[in-house]
């Protein structure tokens, strides 16, 4: 991804609170230099962590044991946009 434009990270930025609802965490690794940057301009990296790649942002996960899942941003459907997670079930 080389741009990001406001309606995109509108849209990763609730992608991002919905996760963190169910006790999950959108990470992003490696985005470009102007990614990176809108970012941080606006104020979103508390809830858009970004990492220099992914070995980074699963390291970042392994700290403390969290599970992880690849999600590519690529043009077209994907799992991100699919239907809301569901809580995990009580144990």
């Amino acid at each position: 991804m080389e741009r990001l434009s406001i309606d995109a990270l509108a849209v990763l930025v609730r992608k991002a609170m919905r996760l963190h609802s169910v006790g999950g965490e959108l990470l992003l690794a490696g985005p470009c230099p102007a990614v990176r940057k809108v970012i941080e301009r606006t104020g979103t990296g508390p809830l858009l962590p970004v990492f220099a790649d992914t070995t980074a942002a699963v390291r970042a996960l392994a700290e403390d044991s969290r599970a992880w899942q690849r999600m590519d941003l690529t043009p077209g459907r994907s799992a991100l946009f699919a239907e809301p997670l569901s809580p995990p079930p009580s144990l």
